[in-house]
């Protein structure tokens, strides 16, 4: 999995690649042109996995389909992110320990990528600020 990995002096945490929905715009294509801004990859938001409140914010997280993974303007490239930040792939399987926010979002990946993909978007309500706590669902 894709993610964005904080500056070096926030830590050693990562999150998910995303951001603000433009006026008039489904969080679907926000998806889609967030991932593109950040990270240089076009992808198809295929499935809502969960909506999760944040403090006053409601964010939407989605299985994004990439286009070819083997073609050369497929490849992570760093984009729109902060200074310091940077693109890291990680292993799903290792998520429940990754700290990454939303944590109980990634907990649920991991699980989700064995078992099956939710029907419908999950939501969740993420209080956990340190992403280091372990998985405790």
């Amino acid at each position: 999995m894709l993610l964005i990995r904080y500056a070096p002096e926030d830590g050693h945490k990562y999150f998910i690649p995303g951001g603000g929905v433009e006026p008039g715009e489904a969080p679907s294509l926000t998806a889609e042109r967030e991932l593109a801004e950040e990270t240089g990859l076009t992808a198809t938001a295929e499935r809502e996995l969960a909506v999760v409140r944040n403090s006053d914010r409601v964010e939407h997280y989605y299985l994004m389909r990439l286009g070819d993974p083997h073609c050369a303007e497929q490849r992570a490239v760093p984009g729109d992110l902060s200074p310091g930040q940077q693109l890291e792939w990680v292993d799903v399987a290792l998520l429940p320990n990754t700290p990454v926010w939303p944590k109980r979002l990634a907990w649920r990946i991991t699980e989700w990528s064995t078992n099956g993909w939710p029907d419908r978007p999950v939501q969740l309500d993420d209080s956990i600020r340190d992403l280091h706590a372990p998985c405790d669902w």
